[in-house]
């Protein structure tokens, strides 16, 4: 109730249903006056900084990365690419609940969609992180995308999300649209759509602990744009 009152909000009578209720959120005031701490504002002792390098096409395979320029810049304490990337801690085809999916963490050179992740740079400072990984220069292979859905064969997984089936087929559909009144036929675009996340794309890990220890921590703060109750669950087993 004093939350409520501070944020100019009455108290609220909720009758079976939360529809229609001015609510308010328990980090309203946070956020609206600036306060609301993100995973981003912790900065623990030694912190580094990464920033992943993207891949400029579509489809293909990296060829060349420039890792010496990379890593002669001032500032930068690694490169990290499939060449050199420490093992994962599972199988990145591992699936132990419904829900995860497949991690492919430069498990390879291979890429696979445009922006995909194709090195990271760990520095001492963002700016010297962002500035080495534009040195990388990469070059590739590429291979022609696969942007249209007809011609190819279409993709059809095993399973979807915790077992579902990947397909449900009801009735005949152009059957139907033979014997229709009335039919329309267009085609749709619409533009690319953007959440706009109050909090940054960001993850702030601290290790408490060496591997000669028996007893070894890695202190998480993840970024909470999804409220997924798992995912930093699924990070520290797999890290």
């Amino acid at each position: 109730m004093i939350e409520s009152l501070q944020a100019g909000i009455g108290p609220q009578r909720r009758h079976g249903a939360s529809i229609g209720q001015p609510l308010t959120r328990r980090d309203g005031l946070l956020k609206v006056t600036g306060q609301a701490r993100y995973a981003a504002d912790n900065h623990p002792p030694g912190m580094l900084h990464a920033v992943l390098a993207a891949g400029s096409i579509a489809r293909g395979r990296v060829t060349f990365l420039d890792v010496t320029t990379a890593k002669a810049h001032p500032g930068v304490v690694e490169v990290m690419t499939p060449a050199n990337r420490p093992p994962l801690a599972l199988d990145p085809d591992a699936k132990l609940d419904p829900f995860m999916f497949r991690l492919d963490l430069l498990q390879n050179d291979r890429v696979r969609y445009a922006g995909q992740p194709i090195a990271v740079v760990i520095a001492e400072t963002l700016e010297a992180a962002t500035e080495a990984a534009t040195l990388l220069s990469p070059r590739y292979e590429a291979e022609p995308p696969r942007i249209g859905l007809d011609g190819d064969d279409s993709f059809i997984p095993p399973a979807i999300g915790p077992g579902y089936p990947p397909e449900v087929r009801h009735g005949d559909v152009e059957a139907g649209l033979a014997a229709a009144e009335h039919r329309i036929e267009a085609i749709y675009e619409t533009p690319a759509q953007y959440h706009n996340a109050m909090e940054p794309h960001a993850i702030v890990a601290t290790w408490d602990g060496d591997a000669s220890r028996s007893t070894r921590r890695a202190r998480v703060w993840p970024g909470r744009r999804r409220g997924s109750p798992g995912c930093s669950g699924s990070r520290r087993r797999t890290f």
